[in-house]
């Protein structure tokens, strides 16, 4: 029998490491792609969970008696870490239950159900956060800097044991890199916590209490949206972060027992497993000759690029058009009459210009961010008068709008020029933007002639027609900026972090 008198579907597990094998069952091929947990990682993970149990509750305790709401944040964010891991536990031993007629590919997905879970209790935990700081922010309190030192410390010392015990299993186990990373995070925001109580020990510097948990709120959402991004692109069945199925395509196409590869897909089976399945093109001849070659080719695709389920079908004639995406490639390049490879050199050399141009307008941004923001850190009493002279907020909250939103500024504008979580920075940069609008807009129209506060918080040009249109072109910058993260994905990497 050849190839011409049917397709031959090929799915098979490569060879690899021990953890992935697989064998006959009652004449049948039984796969196993998921490694084993050994009992000394259920150990270890079990320990980082009782460890990760009784730090924040010590650090709750201290929170309260020391009259802090960073210690208390601090704690909040590593109970939600605790949950975090409890969850990843549980569904990493579902996540082993093997395939069945309807769950073919096992229960791997699991772990993301869980991810999203974690998402959802993280909000849940910043949304307590902000509350709390902006209620300290709006009547600060005395802080005992030395019962701060003191619970900040016990995180550190705890954190810092979790992220030794984790980070041997986290070099090649993903859920455990998750949880090692959350360790590190954790220890840092302990060192930050015990900055600010050393700070306090010397200075009546209470704001800084505060401050710090917007900082740890912020910390924990850009984790929320890598972990959303990660989950999302999963379900969505995206091709898994790393994997460059171009390159792929140009390995399959370089042996000579192949004419074409084209109908690629991959994608995450769950955090662990790459799924990968493509039409090849080959000479006819005899099915047992292309499972020898399929071996091979099992063999490369593992080692080479990581895909531990592949499922190729050989063929004599190309379908569609022989592309990497036969049905999107004809309905891209087949009305037009282009070519696929000069569509995409096309798509590519826009994309290369689209990038470049995006990279400027960030640039731009963030430094004007950080010029307009610098000078009312330095001067807040200043700004605070101009705040104030706007007569929108409330007497009690303008003393807080003048401390929080120049730091905002200037943190927001970096974060922009070093290209640090970017997805996030855009949609805050928008934010601010349309509001100063609305507040330059609303003003002019009561006729109010005050400063605007926009560069120089003591004095500088009134507010005017004029300043509306200046911010109305920053704020077209932004929006492309926008457009540029969210529709064209140039700063949105494949791990979710801008």
């Amino acid at each position: 029998m050849t190839v011409n008198d049917r397709n031959a579907v090929v799915e098979k597990s490569s060879e690899g490491p021990s953890d992935r094998f697989h064998h006959h069952e009652n004449g049948m091929l039984s796969h196993h792609h998921q490694p084993q947990m050994s009992e000394s990682i259920s150990t270890r993970l079990l320990m980082t969970l009782v460890l990760n149990f009784i730090i924040p509750t010590a650090q709750l305790a201290g929170g309260f008696l020391a009259n802090s709401v960073a210690l208390i944040s601090d704690a909040v964010h590593n109970f939600s870490d605790f949950t975090a891991i409890f969850i990843s536990y549980i569904t990493l031993r579902i996540s082993r239950k093997g395939a069945s007629v309807r769950h073919t590919f096992g229960f791997q997905r699991a772990e993301i159900i869980g991810a999203l879970l974690n998402v959802a209790i993280l909000i849940c935990a910043v949304i307590f956060i902000l509350y709390e700081a902006l209620g300290r922010l709006y009547q600060p309190e005395a802080v005992s800097g030395k019962l701060v030192i003191l619970m900040a410390g016990v995180g550190i010392v705890g954190n810092g044991f979790s992220a030794l015990l984790l980070y041997k299993d986290s070099k090649y186990n993903l859920n455990i890199r998750g949880a090692f990373l959350h360790m590190i995070g954790d220890f840092m925001t302990s060192v930050a916590v015990l900055i600010v109580g050393g700070v306090l020990l010397f200075y009546p510097w209470y704001w800084l209490d505060p401050v710090l948990s917007f900082l740890i709120a912020v910390l924990i959402l850009k984790n929320c949206w890598a972990v959303l991004t990660e989950a999302v692109s999963i379900l969505m069945n995206a091709a898994p972060k790393g994997l460059d199925l171009k390159r792929v395509q140009e390995y399959l196409e370089s042996r000579p027992e192949i004419e074409s590869a084209h109908y690629l897909h991959a994608w995450n089976i769950g955090s662990n497993g790459i799924a990968f399945s493509c039409h090849l093109t080959v000479s006819d001849r005899r099915i047992s000759d292309t499972e020898i070659l399929a071996e091979k080719i099992r063999h490369h695709l593992f080692h080479q690029f990581g895909i531990d389920h592949p499922v190729l079908q050989f063929e004599t004639n190309k379908c569609g058009n022989g592309g990497m995406l036969c049905e999107i490639s004809c309905a891209e390049s087949g009305k037009a009459g282009v070519s696929p490879a000069g569509s995409a050199l096309a798509r590519n050399h826009s994309f290369q210009i689209s990038k470049v141009l995006s990279m400027l307008v960030r640039l731009i941004l963030g430094v004007i961010f950080i010029v307009a923001g610098a000078p009312k850190v330095l001067y807040p009493a200043a700004f605070a008068e101009a705040v104030y002279n706007y007569q929108i907020l409330p007497d009690g909250l303008i003393n807080m709008a003048a401390i929080v939103m120049p730091w905002v500024e200037v943190i927001v504008g970096g974060m922009l020029i070093v290209g640090f979580w970017i997805p996030g920075a855009v949609v805050i940069y928008n934010g601010l933007m349309i509001s100063f609008i609305a507040a330059l807009a609303y003003n002019t129209a009561r006729g109010l002639d005050i400063h605007c506060g926009c560069f120089s918080p003591g004095s500088g040009e009134a507010i005017s027609i004029e300043t509306i249109f200046r911010d109305l072109l920053i704020l077209c910058l932004s929006l492309y900026l926008m457009y540029a993260v969210y529709c064209k994905k140039l700063y949105v990497r494949s791990d979710g972090n801008g």
